[in-house]
């Protein structure tokens, strides 16, 4: 591929490492899906495409219009691009826009390369000391960070987080970090270890455990304050529904590739509140960056590098199958 050079208002990163997500697992062995195969009517962009949505890199060109950046930075990437005129754009929902399109499936370039381009308004500059596998790490936490939001739990509460990957981890982060206790459910050892060590209170095993009855045990027979759903099997979402406690919340940010069987009695007799949670608000950005630079995300026991030659045999193979969790493509690495 061409060098990519920055245009009006853009941004070249050199790009130091790229996580590889679910949505990328998908879109490799069963796609397209998100990445479109007419041209996109916001970019005009189309297959093919470099996949690649959750990166670090250091600006190293800017384009005109661009005099707030200082070659060399570090930055994190939020990739979206929205359309700022529709209507949810207009009512402040911009990660709704029904226009949106991602870097990495619908815009030109992504962050499995090693230069892409990007908007100036994707760019948030991490603090100095920042690692660039951490800055990498913020747009995934970003959506975790958004979904354990929109649980409302609060400091000394309980949780329960379906699925332990790097979501369901990422969640379980974000609660702790505001004094939310959690109980990770995953049918993966691996995961449950990893759950383990970031601090989830107790690992639970679908396939074993009889789960309604431990986290009722644990809220003393009420139901915990919330549920997420971050495993995208219709078992946790009824799990989820049986589990959590009149007027609480179950809150999806799994994908279901299978539609859920739903009856109303489920609904009226347990009054649990459902909601999605999509992607992020650039103040989830922020608050992922603080609290990294605070110390709350420690990346070992979780997070594993690879080499971008290894994309798929270390990569996107073993997160099919569960068995790894958060993977990070290194590209250029730690800036020197």
């Amino acid at each position: 591929m061409p060098d990519p050079v920055a245009g009006f208002g853009e941004v070249t990163l050199r790009i130091a490492y790229n996580g590889l997500c679910g949505s990328d697992v998908h879109e490799y062995f069963e796609g397209p899906t998100a990445i479109t195969t007419e041209p996109h009517g916001l970019t005009g962009c189309s297959m093919p495409c470099i996949l690649g949505h959750e990166m670090s890199g250091v600006v190293v060109d800017v384009g005109g219009g661009v005099d707030d950046l200082a070659l060399g930075s570090l930055v994190s990437v939020e990739p979206i691009e929205t359309c700022g005129s529709c209507p949810r754009c207009r009512h402040g929902l911009r990660h709704l826009c029904r226009h949106i399109a991602y870097h990495g499936y619908n815009r030109d370039g992504g962050g499995l390369a090693d230069l892409t381009v990007v908007r100036r308004d994707m760019v948030h500059v991490v603090p100095t000391g920042f690692s660039a596998r951490h800055a990498a790490l913020v747009e995934p936490m970003a959506v975790s960070r958004r979904a354990a939001r929109r649980t409302k739990a609060l400091a000394g509460e309980l949780v329960a987080v379906h699925g332990a990957g790097p979501i369901g981890l990422g969640i379980l982060l974000a609660l702790r970090a505001e004094g939310v206790a959690a109980v990770a459910i995953d049918p993966s050892p691996a995961r449950r270890a990893a759950a383990k060590a970031l601090g989830a209170i107790e690992v639970l095993d679908p396939t074993s455990d009889e789960v309604v009855r431990a986290l009722r045990d644990m809220s003393d027979g009420l139901g915990v304050a919330a549920t997420v759903d971050a495993a995208g099997v219709e078992s946790a979402f009824q799990t989820g529904l049986r589990s959590t406690r009149p007027d609480g919340t179950l809150v999806v940010v799994a994908h279901h590739h299978e539609p859920i069987q739903l009856r109303s009695g489920s609904l009226i007799f347990g009054e649990v509140r459902v909601t999605g949670s999509a992607i992020y608000e650039s103040d989830d950005f922020a608050w992922v960056i603080a609290a990294m630079a605070g110390g709350a995300y420690q990346l070992t026991d979780w997070v594993t590098t690879i080499d971008l030659d290894r994309v798929v045999e270390d990569g996107l193979e073993p997160l099919r199958a569960g068995t790894t969790n958060k993977v990070l493509v290194t590209l250029g690495g730690e800036p020197a």
